[in-house]
Parts: C-alpha cells; sequence; structure tokens
C-alpha cells in the first residue's frame, strides 16, 4: 500500500522573519481555541484560525517548528495552507 501524505504550504507575514514552506509532509500540527489538533491524509476540509505555534512533519521524519501569535490553516483534498503572522 502507497503511504500517503500532505502538500503542505506555509506562507509568513514578513514580520515574523521566517521562511515559507513548500512540500510534503505525513501530519500537521496546531492549536485553536479549542486545544491542540493534527492534521492527517485524508482529513475532512477544514478550516481554523490557530495560535502559537504549527509543527510539520515531514516525510522524513523531522520537525519544522513555526512560533506566531496568530494564523489561518485550511486543508482539503491532502492538502494544507497556512498563513502566519495576520
Amino acid at each position: 500500500m502507497e503511504k500517503e501524505f500532505l502538500e503542505v504550504k506555509v506562507f509568513c507575514s514578513p514580520a515574523l522573519k521566517a521562511e515559507n514552506f513548500l512540500g510534503l509532509a505525513e501530519a500537521v500540527s496546531s492549536k485553536n481555541r479549542l486545544g491542540n489538533f493534527d492534521i492527517l491524509p485524508r482529513h475532512i476540509n477544514f478550516i481554523s484560525l490557530i495560535f502559537d505555534e504549527l509543527i510539520i512533519h515531514t516525510l522524513d521524519k523531522r520537525k519544522i517548528v513555526y512560533k506566531f501569535q496568530r494564523g489561518v490553516l485550511e486543508t482539503s483534498e491532502n492538502k494544507v495552507r497556512v498563513f502566519l503572522g495576520i
């Protein structure tokens, strides 16, 4: 069985002084007003304000961590788009 993955795009406000990200991931983790959550392949369509931290779990088992105050995360069809520092 072929392993599934997410196509992730992270867009950072220039004020964050962080690099944008475009790549593949096994999962994406963050926090909204209800608590911590994970996005995995085949996740339902979802949009949320996010706070504090975003973690991208890459296919090669690395963790890419973004720190910020506020952002928006949207996912559909195994694609995750994140806008940080808005």
